[in-house]
């Protein structure tokens, strides 16, 4: 929209120019501006000019900042808001970089403490003694097997206890696997395995006495555990939240460019400024009115 000031400037200019002899108004406001006062000087202390100004595909300014949030904003001269969907598009990549990186590290350090402080081996050895008795009979386990990482018959054992004992909800997943890591601190089939749960005389897991939810010593620990295993989700979840938000300032500025640039291509602009001019007396400064119209 055209400022108050600027329209008065133009209706002026324009009652200088009837003064002056000029041609009489059309009423169709475009024509009068471009094809009348573009070329008449007014008076001898004002000139008006128009400057055409070039119009612009709003198609085409909206698939920009599809692309790159801004840069139909920066084509239609709406610099402020430019650089706020631009800004918003650095801050939100670094954003999502820093947390990714983040929860990398994290993560990368609770799967290094699991690995210390939690043994499948140590699980395997309880099964082997009191878990057969406790939740149901089982072939022994070959250890040999569960050092090379293969838990098929922990798994069997597991997943199909003797009628009328306990079954475990879950399966130990395989070594290395984000459940792996996930599941052994979250459940309390596993808290066998852990290193703080006490052990018999022969270093093996004791008994919980047929109670799932008893003698769970390694509580402390295994909640330590999965309150580090959880910020490294939190992390995630951030650099998560930040594409998605990165998705949605491309979509807001590709619509606003769109908008902008219909606005941009019906826009006359008026500037009024002090510049010399040549005329019959010399270069004298003058006042100019200066109309940018797009076309």
């Amino acid at each position: 929209m055209v400022c108050r000031s600027s329209i008065a400037l133009l209706l002026a200019a324009f009652a200088v120019t009837a003064h002056a002899g000029g041609p009489s108004m059309t009423g169709n406001f475009r024509r009068d501006v471009v094809q009348d006062l573009s070329q008449q000087t007014v008076t001898a202390t004002s000139v008006v000019l128009v400057e055409p100004r070039e119009r612009q595909d709003p198609f085409m300014n909206g698939l920009l900042s599809l692309a790159v949030p801004g840069i139909g904003q920066f084509r239609t001269e709406n610099y402020t808001r430019a650089a706020v969907y631009f800004g918003a598009e650095l801050a939100l990549v670094v954003y999502a970089v820093i947390s990714e990186q983040n929860g990398d590290e994290k993560t990368a350090e609770f799967q290094k403490y699991a690995e210390a402080h939690w043994s499948a081996e140590r699980y395997a050895r309880w099964i082997n003694t009191y878990g057969s008795s406790d939740y149901g009979p089982v072939r022994t386990i070959d250890l040999n097997r569960v050092r090379n990482n293969d838990f098929s018959q922990i798994n069997e054992w597991e997943s199909a206890p003797a009628s009328g004992k306990f079954g475990f909800s879950h399966t130990l997943p395989p070594f290395g696997d984000q459940q792996y890591y996930e599941l052994i601190g979250k459940y309390y089939q596993f808290k066998f395995g852990w290193d703080t749960y006490p052990v018999d005389a022969n270093g093996v897991p004791v008994s919980d006495g047929r109670d799932y939810f008893n003698n769970y010593t390694a509580d402390a620990q295994i909640k330590a555990y999965a309150a580090e295993r959880g910020k490294a989700n939190d992390y995630y979840y951030a650099a998560s939240f930040a594409l998605s938000a990165l998705v949605v300032n491309h979509a807001i500025s590709a619509i606003d460019a769109f908008l902008a640039t219909k606005n941009y291509n019906s826009t006359i602009t008026a500037d009024l400024n002090i510049a010399p001019v040549r005329s019959p007396e010399g270069e004298r400064l003058y006042s100019q009115l200066t109309l940018s119209v797009g076309f």
